[in-house]
């Protein structure tokens, strides 16, 4: 009886075995579960990934049906499918991707664009305001949904999601002044309303856009109101916005800092050190510095310390502006101009003369003073007088008369100093 016992196989030793045989079997059946379920993820991933690369719509759905529960494979099949036109079937793969990840912004930015462009206005103001408040500190949902509510006709909710958008991307400022503008109908108190300018850059931002856009009496004003401080780069910067505008009086007004009225030279006998003045009022020399050069020479002004030198040497330009300056002058006024200048041993066929001319790009000779001769027993006095054109600027240049025959070359040395400018009367 003992001996039968023990030889028994006893129940409570055989239980666990066949637990540890269960769970054995369990977990193999898990390991191959997740094994295959694992590949099948790997496999979706790699065609969707493929088919995005080769723009290949069908590789995307067998991606899908490999891994239904993946929003990766519906979104590279709704993409794939809304730029091959089906937008229905698009439609479809970005709501399957979005019941699967409701919370990724990109999905809602990329269905309320395809609904857009299907004509589903509500549905997509909808996913592109959800995209938006899923992302509320990135600018690319609020930008789209801005202009999604412009092509709407909701102006006022539309500039204020860009302007939220330009808040979270400063680089979408200038976009954002011209989307205004346009929508706007071009009104340029609804642009400074909009726009908010709130530093300095975003102030200078709007100025030089109103100014380009015709209306820079508009942008001065805001300027003045704002108070903002211009750099040496933003006033050059204005400057040129304001002449190529052909704002001449705002222009030097902005170039002076607000000193004068314009109407006289700026270093008329080239005692400040004769600086290119390249965007402003001052000085502008020839950078053709290889047959035209450029000095103060201390050796006999006509008045003052200095004159300016200019050497000829060698074949130039004749009609390009040696020496320049512009000059803000009362439109339809009379002035008189006068200068000095002395030549020695020029040598060429097309001498070198004084001219002023209208600064408006139709231009147009007002004045011009006879040419230099060869050489001068010292100094000349000039006198010139001219009418002020309607633009409200001139430039006095120095030029060459053309020759009879190119190229025009010219060797020798005059001198230039004490130019003034009067009103007359």
């Amino acid at each position: 009886m003992t001996n039968e016992r023990r030889n028994t196989p006893d129940a409570t030793s055989a239980l666990p075995r066949a637990a540890r045989l269960l769970i054995a079997a369990v977990a193999f059946c898990l390991a191959g579960w997740l094994a295959w379920a694992s590949l099948r993820v790997g496999v979706s991933r790699f065609a969707a990934e493929h088919a995005l690369r080769t723009r290949a719509p069908a590789e995307a759905e067998l991606a899908a049906r490999l891994a239904p529960s993946d929003p990766d494979a519906h979104f590279a099949l709704a993409w794939l499918l809304s730029n091959a036109g089906d937008a229905e079937g698009a439609r479809r793969a970005y709501e399957r991707a979005l019941e699967l990840r409701p919370r990724d912004h990109v999905l809602w930015l990329e269905l309320g664009q395809l609904l857009e462009r299907v004509g589903d206005t509500e549905g997509a103001l909808r996913a592109l305001g959800r995209a938006a408040e899923l992302a509320p500190h990135y600018a690319r949902p609020r930008w789209q949904l801005g202009h999604a509510l412009l092509r709407a006709g909701r102006t006022e909710a539309a500039f204020a999601e860009l302007r939220r958008a330009a808040e979270a991307d400063p680089s979408l400022y200038p976009n954002l002044l011209q989307a205004v503008w346009h929508a706007s109908g071009k009104d340029a108190s609804a642009l400074v309303r909009v726009a908010a300018p709130r530093t300095t850059g975003e102030t200078l931002a709007v100025v030089g856009f109103l100014v380009k856009a015709g209306t820079a009496a508009e942008g001065l004003r805001l300027l003045r109101e704002r108070g903002a401080a211009l750099t040496p780069e933003a006033r050059r910067a204005l400057v040129a916005d304001l002449i190529a505008a052909e704002e001449f009086r705002a222009a030097y007004e902005v170039w002076s800092e607000g000193r004068g009225a314009g109407a006289d030279f700026a270093d008329g006998g080239f005692e400040a050190g004769a600086r290119t003045d390249a965007e402003g009022f001052g000085w502008r020399f020839a950078r053709d510095t290889q047959a035209v050069r450029f000095s103060l020479d201390s050796d006999a002004p006509r008045e003052g310390a200095r004159s300016l030198k200019v050497e000829y040497a060698g074949a130039s330009e004749p009609s390009a502006h040696a020496v320049s300056q512009l000059l803000a002058v009362e439109p339809g006024a009379r002035y008189r101009l006068t200068f000095s200048a002395r030549s020695g041993e020029l040598v060429t066929g097309g001498p070198p003369f004084v001219e002023v001319v209208s600064a408006s790009k139709a231009g147009g000779s007002l004045a011009s003073a006879p040419p230099l001769p060869r050489a001068t027993d010292g100094w000349r006095d000039f006198s010139l007088e001219f009418d002020a054109p309607q633009s409200g600027a001139v430039r006095v240049v120095l030029r060459r008369e053309p020759c009879a025959s190119a190229p025009c070359p010219a060797f020798g040395s005059l001198w230039l100093d004490a130019f003034e400018l009067r009103r007359l009367g």
